[in-house]
């Protein structure tokens, strides 16, 4: 177990734990990671337990460990068992989540743990969406934009949609909505592409927040963050798991190109 003197820069949201010069603040990083553990903490409250203590202690212990081994192991693993999309993320990371919240709280385990465990949860949100069918495509290049829950500054986000829409996309733009909302209209719409949109580095819990409700009401929806935030925190979507950022208009042109080609490729192996 890592001890309290571990820097926080950690190997903390790098898929494998390596270590990486950290670009987030410590200060967005422990936002971020104390709100992925427990908005995956409230998801898995109320479903029934599907997995022992001693296999869930040791997905824990996994979750915080130098390198994703053996975590990866262990989700591989259930998987081959039948375990369906719901079921990993619900009763296996959100579970996992929930007990090291007890941890923590218990002083069990340090911040730079939960920092490392954090991190895992969220790539793991992101991979395991290969279990759900693919996002139907229709034609049409077709993406979600929305302000991040809480975000004041919409222009911009508004001005990029309207944008889109003289180049030929068709953006569906929702601002002023709760997570709850916004992981509604995501998971009725089918939308393969969602782009939220942040101004600043206090927008990061409502982020990491919103990528983690987005992860499990539409899994295989492709995430990008855009906004300031982009500028302020230059590794975002890698701390946060989300599939790609972007800053300035020209490059978020270039970003969604690149993700609807990633999401006709997909559907284009799909048997």
């Amino acid at each position: 177990m890592l001890t309290v003197d571990t820097p926080i820069l950690l190997r903390a949201i790098d898929d494998d734990a390596h270590g990486q010069e950290r670009r987030l603040s410590d200060a967005s990083l422990l936002v971020m990671a104390q709100e992925v553990i427990n908005r995956l903490s409230h998801i898995s409250r109320n479903a029934n337990a599907e997995m022992s203590d001693v296999d869930l202690d040791a997905l824990c212990i996994a979750m915080i460990d130098p390198t994703a081994e053996e975590a990866n192991r262990i989700m591989r693993r259930a998987k081959e068992r039948g375990a369906d999309h719901k079921t990993l993320c619900v009763h296996y990371i959100a579970a996992a989540a929930r007990r090291l919240g007890e941890w923590w709280e218990q002083d069990i385990i340090h911040f730079s743990d939960m920092a490392i465990a954090a991190g895992r949860m969220l790539h793991m949100l992101r991979d395991i969406r290969m279990m759900t069918p693919p996002v139907p495509v229709r034609g049409n290049r077709e993406a979600l934009f929305a302000a991040v829950p809480g975000e004041q500054h919409v222009l911009g986000v508004t001005m990029a949609a309207d944008i889109l829409r003289e180049k030929g996309w068709e953006i569906d733009l929702q601002v002023g909505r709760s997570e709850t909302e916004l992981c509604q209209i995501a998971h009725d719409g089918g939308y393969p592409i969602i782009g939220l949109s942040a101004s600043g580095a206090d927008r990061v819990r409502a982020l990491a927040r919103t990528i983690v409700e987005l992860r499990i009401a539409a899994p295989r929806s492709l995430i990008f963050i855009s906004g300031n935030i982009v500028h302020i925190e230059k590794d975002i979507a890698v701390r946060t798991g989300a599939d790609a950022a972007a800053a300035s208009m020209e490059h978020c042109l270039e970003t969604l190109e690149s993700l609807y080609q990633a999401v006709l490729s997909a559907a284009s192996a799909t048997p």
